[in-house]
């Protein structure tokens, strides 16, 4: 996808209306989403290697993981072995290369993720409720358009 070399004002207005709404959503949620990822104590960039796991269907080398989470390879490594110690990430030899490893969530691993995605889907949940019903309406619409024109296959409205 090109961009215009003139950027046309719509697309200026929207993208400032949109700041200011995932701003002030974020400002709502980020209590309680701070609150819950501090009490993980971990690094980010663990977090972010299990939610990165957390997306793919297969197990994955920790090179592929590491590339994806913009890690080291000898820094993804290092988490990799403490998610494995924790038991939240499953490490196993490549059965074709068994120099290989490949990394899977375990099921504390996916417990864990499930809890935290329903806790800020509640949280947004609260957030969306205090919005009058044709508002949420129209919002519910509008996105729905929104994700069918970026990428229809994801959509079920």
């Amino acid at each position: 996808m090109s961009s215009p070399s003139v950027v046309d004002e719509s697309v200026t207005a929207t993208c400032a209306v949109l700041f200011r709404f995932l701003d002030a959503l974020s400002c709502q949620q980020s209590a309680h989403a701070a609150d819950s990822l501090a009490a993980l104590d971990m690094p980010l960039s663990h977090l972010r290697m299990l939610f990165t796991l957390g997306r793919k269907d297969e197990a994955v080398s920790v090179n592929t993981l590491a590339d994806a989470v913009g890690l080291s390879l000898a820094a993804a490594g290092r988490g990799a072995d403490r998610l494995v110690g924790l038991e939240l990430v499953d490490r196993r030899e490549d059965p074709d290369d068994r120099r290989v490893k490949r990394l899977s969530l375990t099921d504390k691993g996916r417990t864990l993720l499930a809890e935290q995605f329903t806790q800020h889907s509640d949280d947004l949940a609260d957030v969306i409720a205090t919005l009058p019903e044709q508002l949420r309406n129209t919002l519910r619409s509008t996105l729905s358009d929104v994700l069918t024109h970026l990428s229809p296959e994801k959509v079920t409205s």
